[in-house]
Parts: C-alpha cells; structure tokens; sequence
C-alpha cells in the first residue's frame, strides 16, 4: 500500500470527518459501537447451530440441524467484533479523560461499568443458569437432583462459575483502571503539539500491518484469549494482554482524531483483504485444535486472527465514517440501547433456543428466529423499561422523554443555532450573488 500524502487526503472527504458533539458523542462512532453490541446476539445466537464447539464454551442445548456456516460466522465475528468493541472503549476513555481527568474517568466507569456488572451477577447470571439446567436437562446432560445440589459433571462444574459474558465488563474497567493510573503518573499535556498525521497516525495506511506485530506475537505465545473460553470470576492476564493492546491503540488515536478520514481512507481495501483472511481462519483452527503443539499452524493462525482484527477494525472505521453521519439520531438511540441489549441477550438467546430445539425447521430460519426476537424483546424492554430510568441512566447517561419540559428547554437552542446558520448562509450568499439588474421606478 501507498503511503498517505497528508494533510491532502483529509481534505478529500471533508464531510466524513469526526464531529465531536454534547456529551462526548460522536456520530460517525454511534453506529460501529451499536454494531458491536448487537453483533453478540448473532454471535451467541449461532452457537446451537454450528457443527463444532470453542472449547470450554458449554452451552444450553445443541441443536440437531447444525450446518458448518454457524462455524464460520461465529470464528469470523469473533475475531474482530471484540477488537473493535476495545479500541472504541479506548478512544472514548480518552475522550472523556481530557474533559473530567483520570478521577472524573475512574467515577464515571465505576458507574457505568460495575453498577451493571454487579447487577448482572446477581440478577442475570442466576437467571441464565437456570434456562442452561434447563437445557442440559432436556438434553440428558444432568438429572433434576444434580440442579438442586449445584453438582455437575466436570466438564460443566468447571465452567460453572463466572460472570459469562459479563467479563467483558470487568476486564474493561480493569483496563479503565490501569489507564487512569498512567494517567496520574504521566499526564498528558495541556496543549497537545501533535503535527497532522503524526504519531501513530503517521504510519500510514499500513498502520494496521504495524499494529498485527504485537498482537500477533501475543497470540503465538498463547492462543487461549481468542480461541477457547473460560468462566471465571479471576481476570484472564493473557486475554487483558491481547485486548488490552486494542484498548491503547483506541487512547492513542483520539488525540489524531481529526486524521481517522486519513488513517482510513482505504477503508474498502482493508475489507477486501480480511475476507481470504476469514476463509483462512477455520481450516487454521481446525489444524490448531487437532496439534495444539504444531509451532508453524500456531504463527499462522496468530498472524491471521491479528491480521484480520485490524483490518476489519479499521475498514469498519472508515465505513463509519464515511457513512454514519445520516440517521444520526436514530444511531444515537441504537448505541444507547445496545448497552442494555448487551447485558440481557444471553439469557433471551438460551431461552428461544431452547423452545427451537425440537421444531423441524432448518438452522437458517432458526437463527433469524433467535436473532430476530431476542433483538425485539431487548429492544422493547429497553425502551418500555430502561431508557428513562435510573437503570438507563446508569448504561449511558440520564435521557429525558419526548415530552419532557427538560428536552424542550434542551432542543429550543439547539433549533435556534440551526435557524441562525441557516440565515447567516443565506445572508452570505445573497451578499455574494452579483447585482444584474436595477429596479426602474
């Protein structure tokens, strides 16, 4: 790939840059942070339908109609949706770091981070145990008395206890945590002097080639983090590692912000390379499952789940960008949403899949079923339940309702800023048109 010219290819997309509006929002961000959430109902939900297993992953029931496909969308969401989901936690901790500071940071993602952690582990893991005993009972896996004692074979027993997918909301706020700390010991200026595409930015297009080394090496020491699961309540150090590096390369591309058009302006050539890299990766796995000791499949199976993390990472970047503009409250209300659709999925998912299990019907309908209503039950809940509560408040910041006095004194403003620009253009372009005739009188 070419190196990027500068500060010229900023200016070759000029509406496809960032706009940082109230509240640290982002819109052209809106979109990807939804997309990340939401894809984890396809993900999860075409578990019970795929032909093979991540190890330690147990799960409700395992649908008779499997089909290989299932194998292929989960490895290939897997691989970049958590990436992606890091690095924009990333960036937005910096973004709120420069505004409140390593203490205001600490305080806002203990709220928003821990509050639903903790309440998700006494409410939703409880409630997901239960619909997975279901499942295991259904399927001759365990007998109601192993379910009342909490005793069960090893290959269960060993993955009983844990906060699911819940982890991921304990090793975020560990990473929070060791970011405000950095924070504390090396503060970042007040006046940041960074030159345009500068810094990490000024490795050019061949910027997510750069960034797979270190990933990549993570990987080939241990590929545990990507390509098994274990529900633990004690954070994984090798799996913060890997993630971590995503959630760094986030903090150290917000102060370049302006340069992300730049950075990924070849958006579509990144995407066309990590589709090989997608067909590549289950034929890699298989391999790796079969001789976890091969060192020649474990570097290429590293190389390749790096590789494809930042390509996709950084093509879907600039799909965003270059196209998350429009709809722009619409996605503002998705990436509000996602959070809480994030957090009550799995038990919904487990729960469908369950009533699925003995229905003659292919494993494509039954995924669109599964992925369709846990989406519309979510979505509903939210809105009917979450969005104008302290729950909701909690996920991403208090909303008023439509019909609150408070959102009319809040949009007032905002409408009569845009009445002025719209006057001040107009005056402008009235003041330039040139005068080509007089009026006779």
């Amino acid at each position: 790939m070419a190196r990027m010219s500068g500060p010229s290819s900023l200016n070759s997309h000029p509406q496809a840059a960032p706009d940082t509006e109230g509240e640290g929002r982002i819109a052209a961000l809106d979109g990807l942070r939804a997309a990340a959430m939401l894809l984890g109902v396809c993900l999860h939900g075409s578990v019970s339908y795929m032909s093979g297993r991540m190890p330690g992953l147990i799960w409700v029931v395992r649908d008779s109609t499997c089909h290989s496909f299932f194998d292929f969308l989960f490895w290939w969401l897997h691989a970049f949706r958590l990436p992606l989901f890091f690095f924009l936690a990333g960036f937005f901790a910096a973004l709120v770091e420069v505004r409140c500071g390593p203490g205001g940071l600490l305080a806002q993602r203990a709220r928003r981070l821990l509050v639903p952690f903790l309440g998700g582990c006494l409410v939703i893991v409880p409630l997901t145990f239960y619909i997975w005993a279901a499942g295991w009972l259904v399927s001759g896996h365990c007998t109601v008395k192993q379910i009342l004692a909490v005793k069960f074979r090893p290959v269960i027993q060993g993955e009983l206890y844990g906060p699911l997918h819940l982890w991921f909301l304990e090793d975020l706020f560990l990473l929070n945590l060791i970011f405000c700390g950095y924070r504390r010991l090396f503060p970042q200026p007040a006046v940041p002097t960074q030159p345009a595409l500068g810094g990490i930015a000024g490795w050019g297009q061949e910027l997510p080639l750069w960034l797979a080394i270190p990933t990549t090496i993570v990987l080939a020491v241990n590929l545990q983090p990507v390509v098994a699961h274990h529900n633990s309540f004690v954070p994984d150090g090798w799996r913060l590692l890997y993630y971590g590096l995503f959630f760094a390369a986030g903090v150290a591309i917000y102060p370049q912000r302006k340069d992300l058009p730049a950075i990924c302006r070849s958006w579509g050539g990144y995407l066309a390379l990590s589709a090989p890299l997608a067909v590549l990766l289950l034929p890699l796995l298989h391999r790796h499952l079969e001789q976890p000791h091969e060192w020649q499949t474990r570097w290429v199976l590293a190389a390749t789940l790096s590789l494809l993390a930042w390509l996709s990472l950084f093509g879907l970047l600039g799909l965003g960008l270059r196209y998350g503009h429009a709809q722009r409250d619409r996605l503002r209300y998705l990436a509000d949403a996602s959070y809480w659709v994030y957090l009550c999925h799995l038990p919904l998912v487990g729960l469908i899949q369950l009533d699925l299990v003995g229905v003659a019907m292919p494993a494509g309908v039954k995924f669109l079923l599964v992925v369709g209503l846990t989406t519309w039950l979510a979505l509903t809940s939210y809105h009917t339940l979450v969005r104008y509560t302290f729950l909701g408040a909690c996920l991403h910041g208090r909303r008023n309702r439509p019909d609150s006095p408070h959102r009319a004194a809040a949009v007032r403003p905002r409408l009569q800023q845009q009445a002025d620009r719209s006057l001040t253009l107009t005056t402008r372009r009235a003041a330039a048109r040139p005068i080509t005739h007089f009026h006779r009188g």
